[in-house]
């Protein structure tokens, strides 16, 4: 009875040590989805060693992340690319995809606060930093 009752204690805490990790990865995905969905304007893009920082019209390009996990992108008034998005809070990535084209881009968060977001993603020989804005 002794062994039965010590096999229950050690069930119920990692019992509770389970539900205390699940918890706390599910606060932590909340807490960037939550910061990841707003609209986003386009500040500057590093492109190896070049940065340009976006001028007046390149600042109206928007990426905007829905909660509905959906994603417009482009330019108003020239109209928005619809898409999906997924986050992988483990690795920091966030996956698009077109929705018209089915074509899906990966790029990693390097730094997602209240008002920025830095992304960076990686083609075939370059890799380009691309830093978002809160946009009002």
């Amino acid at each position: 009875m002794k062994n039965f009752n010590h096999s229950i204690k050690a069930g119920t805490v990692l019992f509770f040590l389970f539900l205390s990790f699940t918890s706390k990865a599910q606060v932590n995905t909340d807490v960037m989805e939550a910061r990841l969905c707003k609209s986003w304007g386009l500040a500057k893009i590093e492109d190896g060693t070049k940065t340009q920082v976006a001028d007046e019209a390149q600042k109206e390009y928007r990426l905007i992340f829905n909660k509905d996990l959906t994603v417009q992108q482009g330019l108003a008034p020239d109209g928005f690319i619809p898409g999906t998005w997924q986050l992988d809070e483990t690795a920091s990535n966030i996956t698009i995809t077109d929705k018209s084209t089915k074509t899906s881009y990966k790029m990693k968060i390097i730094k997602l606060t209240t008002d920025e977001l830095v992304l960076q993603q990686n083609d075939d020989a370059r890799t380009m930093i691309i830093y978002y804005k809160a946009a009002l």
